[in-house]
């Protein structure tokens, strides 16, 4: 009983009250998980709005500020939903029927111009590539509908998420200012810099990889269109999305676009499509993230992957939010508390 005594003494009390306020967290975001995942959506942005709002506040007061960059923000997405998303959509009722059409139509015997090759394996290998491509257009279809379905509902919604986005910007210097209310007396000041380190991290992650997906959806749309392949605005759209899953994301937008490349250049278009994805994953990898990332959030791909997999197969689509925070969280909190409470057993 005493040796259990010591073990608990032997770990900072804040980091029981922080299991305590995680654990309502999860309870609350398994209870009502839509609810929750706006509310965290709308706090991805804050961070977001949160950078024209730190410019401007230099030279206007702080709320004017805020205001100028909420309202730049709401007409931006209302821009994208009413004048982009709807030219997406159409390339995407094109795209994947003729992703999975392509597919079909691939014949491995054209490639070795009659060499004496197993019937068997060429079989199999035109069997696989058609049944990736008929998943990856059946999928596509499924998502694309849907999406169809909610238009009025993601309208409403986006309207809702620049609110709350715009309100957790201006709740923050109130939740800054009053931090110290959340923690015990004793390590009070090192639950503030935990907090805070972890806000920063998360904020440096989430702010770089928007970025990121920006250039690389611009990067391949650019290379696709010189290419001369068709849909080039819709394979940038998704290069863009997909680049928000680390090394699985840009492999699943290339094979469709290899795809098409093959379709509509045949070997010559194949090779180009494969060079635009092969550079922009590489200008990505080796100029882009180490500028815009750096190493503050230095944390392994397979790690993200495996905690966005986690969260989503856990609470869904909204979970796949909470994934990357969760794992800075986790990881800034094993070395300040876990660690340090086991070094001094």
């Amino acid at each position: 009983m005493k040796r259990l005594e010591l073990s608990v003494k032997s770990f900072d009390p804040a980091m029981w009250v922080i299991i305590l306020y995680l654990t309502l967290f999860f309870v609350l975001f398994k209870s009502a998980s839509q609810i929750m995942g706006a509310i965290l959506f709308g706090w991805y942005l804050s961070m977001i709005i949160s950078v024209p709002t730190g410019f401007l506040s230099r030279f206007i007061k702080y709320k004017l500020a805020l205001l100028i960059s909420s309202i730049g923000m709401f007409v931006l997405i209302a821009f994208a939903i009413y004048s982009i998303f709807p030219v997406l959509i159409e390339e995407g009722k094109r795209f994947f029927p003729v992703v999975g059409s392509t597919a079909s139509d691939i014949n491995v015997e054209t490639f070795f111009n009659g060499d004496n090759i197993d019937p068997r394996f060429t079989e199999w290998v035109n069997s696989l590539i058609g049944d990736i491509g008929r998943n990856i257009s059946e999928l596509g279809a499924s998502i694309l509908n849907t999406v169809i379905q909610h238009i009025p509902a993601v309208s409403t919604s986006a309207i809702l998420f620049i609110i709350t986005a715009s309100y957790f910007a201006t709740l923050m210097p109130v939740l800054r200012t009053n931090l110290w209310r959340f923690f015990p007396k004793s390590t009070r000041q090192k639950s503030m810099r935990f907090v805070k380190e972890c806000y920063k991290d998360i904020e440096h992650y989430i702010r770089g990889q928007v970025i990121l997906a920006l250039i690389v959806g611009v990067m391949v749309g650019i290379g696709t269109s010189l290419s001369g392949i068709p849909y080039s605005l819709f394979l940038g759209f998704l290069s863009g999305i997909f680049d928000f899953i680390p090394f699985l994301g840009p492999t699943l937008v290339s094979i469709p676009g290899m795809l098409l490349g093959f379709l509509y250049g045949g070997i010559e278009g194949l090779i180009k499509i494969l060079i635009v994805f092969l550079f922009a994953n590489q200008f990505e990898s080796w100029v882009l993230q180490p500028r815009i990332q750096g190493t503050r959030m230095k944390v392994n791909w397979f790690a993200i992957l495996l905690a966005i997999l986690i969260a989503g197969s856990i609470f869904g689509l909204p979970g796949v939010l909470i994934g990357i925070p969760f794992l800075a969280f986790f990881k800034r909190f094993w070395v300040e508390y876990v660690q340090e409470g086991l070094e001094k057993m």
